[in-house]
């Protein structure tokens, strides 16, 4: 054998001709149902979005299905919909939080109620703590440094499990210190990836990136399997690397009534209904209606139905 070549090299980059699937490596496409039975009760789940886009709304709906408990949120900076509709299933024990709530439709309901009544823990942090966090966590680092000025914000005293204040060693001067955040599960939605977990973001980055290499388990639910022929001719445009990865799932529309970048808008008039829903704290007809009732995705997208979808497509 020539040591020389590595047999997971595609023939197309040894100038050899088109490329052909490599026997050896492993397919990481999964049923919805398979895939996040990674999810166990009490797992530490993290999720990428900003507002409403790319939210992964078809896995949390999955999640609820399966009955998922006792679980640790951490999301992007801003977070809506995705956590507000798991503390109304009962799904969420602790929140890592910066923000929670529904953008032009006011507060998060359920995540307000919630925490009003002493019904979920919440870690409050700012945005900066959220994102050295998952770099700590990533980079293996046991934990993150922040300026002294942190002093003069009131986390510190709001939440001192996570702000702990130490002594620069170069210099003396006061910084604070916040744990690695590694999430047990991640969940990242992309408009296309390949079959071996190559995801790509056509939009604005929600620190897909980041996240799954903070994470100990990272699933990708996708609105398209791409050729990896795709990935391979233009491999710049890979948010996520596969070797990351280890479940993709397709989920057209996932981000339903969510917007996912160069493919569709958000369902305004069913972000309108949630909302509406919610603030009457009638979150579980919302449930029966759209999970409860619906046995997988395929029955979510009849629900919703293919004239209302179809308007929404941005191509």
């Amino acid at each position: 054998m020539n040591m020389l070549v590595n047999p997971e090299i595609p023939n197309s980059l040894r100038g050899t001709g088109a490329y052909t699937p490599d026997p050896v490596r492993r397919s990481k496409l999964k049923s919805a149902e398979d895939a996040f039975a990674a999810v166990k009760d009490g797992a530490i789940v993290a999720m990428t979005c900003s507002h409403y886009m790319s939210v992964p709304l078809a896995a949390m709906r999955q999640l609820i299905r399966q009955g998922a408990k006792d679980l640790t949120i951490i999301p992007t900076p801003s977070a809506g919909i995705a956590i507000d509709l798991l503390i109304a299933a009962g799904a969420v024990k602790k929140t890592y939080v910066s923000y929670v709530g529904l953008e032009s439709y006011g507060l998060a309901p359920n995540f307000r109620r919630a925490v009003q009544n002493g019904e979920i823990e919440v870690s409050e942090a700012d945005e900066a703590t959220l994102i050295f966090g998952y770099r700590a966590a990533a980079a293996g680092l046991p934990y993150a440094l922040l300026p002294g000025y942190y002093k003069l914000t009131s986390l510190p005293t709001v939440n001192p499990s996570v702000y702990r204040e130490i002594a620069d060693p170069f210099t003396g001067k006061p910084c604070f210190a916040v744990p690695p955040l590694k999430p047990d599960v991640a969940i990242i939605h992309v408009p296309q990836c390949d079959e071996y977990g190559n995801a790509r973001q056509l939009g604005g980055h929600h620190t897909e990136n980041l996240i799954a290499k903070a994470s100990d388990h990272v699933i990708i639910t996708t609105e398209e399997v791409i050729p990896t022929e795709m990935v391979m001719a233009d491999p710049t445009r890979t948010t996520v690397p596969g070797f990351l990865v280890d479940s993709v799932v397709r989920l057209p529309f996932g981000c339903h009534p969510g917007a996912c970048p160069a493919r569709y808008s958000a369902d305004e008039a069913h972000l309108a209904e949630y909302a509406r829903i919610a603030n009457d704290g009638r979150t579980a007809d919302y449930i029966k209606t759209y999970v409860a009732d619906c046995a997988d995705h395929n029955a979510y997208l009849d629900k919703i139905g293919a004239s209302r979808l179809i308007n929404l497509q941005l191509y």
